[in-house]
């Protein structure tokens, strides 16, 4: 199999995913980062050896999830900006002189081993650009490159555009993957209840649905009101450890993820 380093930049998870702090109180907001990570690391150990997966952050929770997943860990002294953190992956990779990388965000949970086989494959050719857009904002949800100083990153409003454009500059042969499930990340209120709708079996599923049922239940409401779309209220009572539980289930117990797996092969 064609294989070649994959890059998965991590925030720390007390500031990932702010965008949805209207609804999303901020131990919901970390636990919802954490099985993300979770659902992708599964997926990506499972397409390349986890060897060959490099986690970038400045987290130590997120460097432990690496760590048990028998990841490689880059860490940061601070946390940076996607770009920075992607640049100095892409050193790393360099120094021990691999051909080429594939990035991956930690917020793409439907990811497929199949849509991955696809990207490397297409990486396989010296000068190559292989790109997944995102499909609600215009950014990037996966970027591939060889040799891998080939283009700078340039992540951020309407990436997607500037990327194709760097490959033309850079006469790089660009591939573009037109995939739903990397094109669908989880960022926004509307993102959100869209990825319910799907009821997709994986663990950011699992862990929103609880979600879910708790608010419903404490606030007494009917169960088919059905998060009014965008999982309900911007102010509640947060019920007490139900983020802190789910998530030492899902680390500790290990019957979740090789149910994930299970389901991706």
């Amino acid at each position: 199999m064609i294989s070649f380093p994959v890059i998965i930049p991590v925030k720390t998870f007390d500031l990932a995913k702010r965008r949805l702090s209207g609804i999303l109180q901020p131990p919901e907001r970390a636990a919802l980062a954490r099985t993300m990570l979770i659902d992708v690391l599964n997926v990506v150990a499972s397409a390349v050896l986890p060897s060959n997966v490099i986690v970038v952050t400045s987290s130590p929770e997120a460097s432990g999830i690496a760590k048990s997943a028998g990841t490689q860990v880059l860490q940061e002294a601070a946390s940076s900006d996607l770009n920075s953190a992607i640049e100095a992956a892409a050193r790393h990779v360099i120094v021990q002189d691999a051909g080429g990388f594939l990035m991956l965000p930690a917020d793409v949970p439907e990811v497929t081993i199949a849509v991955l086989h696809q990207a490397l494959v297409a990486l396989d050719q010296n000068g190559s650009l292989v790109l997944a857009p995102a499909i609600s904002d215009g950014g990037t949800n996966l970027l591939a490159c060889r040799p891998p100083h080939a283009i700078r990153p340039e992540f951020g409003a309407g990436s997607f555009a500037k990327h194709l454009a760097a490959a033309e500059r850079s006469g790089l042969t660009c591939h573009v993957l037109n995939s739903p499930e990397l094109g669908r990340d989880i960022d926004s209120p509307e993102d959100l209840a869209r990825f319910l709708d799907r009821r997709t079996s994986t663990l950011t599923d699992r862990l929103l649905r609880d979600l879910r049922r708790d608010l419903e239940r404490d606030l007494g409401l009917e169960r088919d009101l059905g998060l009014e779309r965008d999982l309900g209220v911007a102010t509640r009572p947060v019920p007490p450890g139900l983020a802190t539980a789910y998530e030492t289930q899902l680390l500790s117990g290990g019957n979740l993820s090789e149910e994930r797996r299970e389901y991706i092969r």
